[in-house]
């Protein structure tokens, strides 16, 4: 989970280790901020439900 309007100079998001994690997903919110706080109806829906299926191992 990543907002895009949160923007550390020397920091990495989380895409790039997303990317080498065996099942890594990233969710990235355009208008995002920092910990995502002004956008949470945006992430939290997508975040339960991918935790969920992962958890159970059933499709979306």
């Amino acid at each position: 989970m990543d907002g895009d309007q949160d923007v550390i100079p020397g920091v990495t998001n989380g895409e790039p280790l997303a990317r080498l994690a065996p099942h890594g997903t990233c969710l990235s919110v355009p208008h995002g901020d920092h910990l995502l706080g002004n956008a949470r109806p945006d992430w939290l829906p997508h975040l339960s439900d991918h935790l969920t299926h992962t958890l159970t191992g059933t499709s979306a």
